[in-house]
């Protein structure tokens, strides 16, 4: 926008948005382009591991000034406060007051926030588990309750809800621990690996509710549709996620979980200079891409925006997305793990690895995810499975 040079903001400094900005910069080393990273911490967070933090296990600290160091991507740490699609700005918060920014292109990697607002209640009386700052209150909330005794509810039967319970269940064994899902634990696992979890869970000393939808959540008590009261001395809300409201406020094209909408270039349907990748996106169907909110899919995406926007600075065609899975993975605890096999369409496969190979699996995919995402080295050579 000015002297010729191309602006590029990146909003968001999760898995998606390091790699883009990592990776473009690397690309565009040689090219009149300035490429401007806002996140609203300091820190790169494995998002894969808060329920790790919240349970006093030990959290990797990665300034993000020192991942960015000599990269040339300038860093802001503030808050989005709005979006103006029409003006191409954006008004951004930080300890220095606000100020707008023009941009040539936005990238939205801002991720996703657990939605504690579709139950009446949630946002009162439950404690999410969505971000750092939720884990670290978790954290002080579960120290205080071991040492009193009580029972513990976790709401979710997807991977958070189940990392979560166990994590609990394992480190706090005089405390009881329930899950609660309204559909069935794990449900988009294969039989063999939904009888594992669950075996796995009950040896822990969790009891299970499947099939068991939330009315609302009240001081204390979570009440079923059925009109069940189930107590609890602490609620740990896992159910499910949604894009931030700054994305729909923005005035994009959104689905009904706030995601922006994109084609198979992950630009957006509605405004020509926004992009996104990770849990702030979705494909409409005629994209061909199926995808589910994690690392797993935020890092191709972010990898493959960065490839796209080079192309386009080069006058060379941006290419369509195209990703198949591999696996998903969930601890149980930190003696235990469940590798699910799955198709290219994350549908379940027969295949699990269960025990201490599968925890070493975890870790291992865990730990990699995390340095292709801020080891500039890795982030320039990612590679991902195609469809």
């Amino acid at each position: 926008m000015t002297n010729n040079t191309t602006q590029i903001i990146i909003l968001g400094a999760g898995y998606a948005g390091m790699i883009t900005a990592l990776r473009l910069a690397h690309k565009t080393r040689n090219l009149p382009v300035t490429i401007t990273l806002i996140n609203g911490s300091d820190q790169f967070v494995e998002r894969v591991r808060l329920h790790e933090l919240a349970t006093e296990k030990h959290s990797r600290q990665r300034p993000i000034r020192q991942i960015l160091k000599g990269t040339g991507v300038r860093f802001i740490c503030g808050w989005v406060l709005g979006i103006s699609p029409d003006t191409r700005e954006i008004t951004v918060k930080t300890d220095q007051g606000t100020q707008n920014m023009g941009y040539d292109t936005l990238v939205l990697a801002i991720g996703s926030i657990a939605d504690q607002d579709t139950i009446p209640g949630v946002r009162q009386h439950a404690f999410a588990i969505g971000d750092r700052a939720d884990s670290l209150q978790l954290r002080e909330r579960l120290r205080t309750l071991a040492k009193n005794g009580g029972q513990v509810v976790v709401v979710g039967g997807g991977l958070t809800g189940i990392e979560t319970v166990a994590e609990i269940a394992e480190t706090y064994p005089a405390l009881t621990v329930a899950l609660i899902t309204g559909s069935v634990v794990g449900s988009g696992l294969s039989a063999s690996g939904q009888a594992y979890v669950k075996a796995t869970l009950t040896r822990l000393g969790v009891t299970i509710h499947e099939n068991t939808p939330i009315a609302r959540v009240e001081a204390h008590t979570v009440v079923t549709q059925k009109g069940e009261a189930i107590p609890f001395a602490l609620c740990v809300w896992a159910g499910s996620f949604r894009a931030s409201p700054l994305v729909a406020a923005a005035g994009v094209s959104v689905n009904d979980r706030g995601q922006m909408l994109i084609d198979s270039m992950l630009r957006s349907l509605s405004h020509a200079s926004i992009v996104a990748a990770g849990d702030a996106a979705a494909f409409v169907p005629d994209a061909g891409v199926t995808t589910r909110m994690a690392c797993a899919t935020a890092l191709p995406m972010g990898a493959h925006l960065a490839d796209n926007l080079y192309a386009q600075m080069i006058h060379r065609h941006p290419q369509p997305f195209r990703m198949g899975y591999v696996a998903q993975c969930i601890s149980l605890g930190r003696r235990d793990a469940l590798i699910q096999g799955v198709n290219a369409n994350d549908s379940p496969s027969q295949r699990i690895v269960t025990g201490r190979v599968a925890v070493w699996i975890k870790e291992g995919i865990c730990r990699f995810a995390a340095v292709s995402a801020t080891a500039g080295w890795l982030a320039t050579r990612y590679v991902w499975r195609h469809r």
